[in-house]
């Protein structure tokens, strides 16, 4: 009977750690559009402005992405690279430059309020660098 209860009381308890784990984290979605068409490949970061916790990120796949982060308000910074026009002679076909303006990454205006547990349809809208 002792073992019987020993037996409970760990499966109780360690569900009562993962519900915890889980009400802490924020799984957020969206779609990311580059001048009004999705964004094909990149990645989505999400940081605490003060930087004070762990970024969460997320890959940009055919303009939709998936992310858990601790949940609170978040700047984020979203990226992409392409080819460069012309092929760099050292690097030739690997050369890559940005092709999002810097007010969407380095110098990113985008914020969000992240709430634990599901965050869907958080979207966001960002600008080509000209070629």
């Amino acid at each position: 009977m002792m073992r019987y209860f020993a037996v409970v009381v760990a499966i109780v308890g360690f569900s009562l750690l993962v519900g915890c784990a889980d009400e802490r984290e924020a799984e957020v979605s969206g779609n990311v559009n580059i001048d009004g068409k999705p964004l094909q490949e990149g990645e989505i970061i999400f940081e605490a402005p003060d930087g004070s916790k762990t970024p969460g990120t997320g890959p940009i796949k055919q303009g939709h992405y998936t992310a858990k982060v601790l949940p609170g308000m978040k700047s984020v910074k979203i990226l992409a690279s392409r080819q460069p026009k012309t092929p760099d002679p050292m690097l030739g076909a690997a050369a890559r430059e940005p092709m999002i303006a810097p007010e969407f990454n380095l110098k990113t205006k985008l914020t969000v309020d992240l709430k634990p547990g599901k965050n869907d349809g958080v979207d966001f809208e960002v600008k080509a660098l000209p070629r």
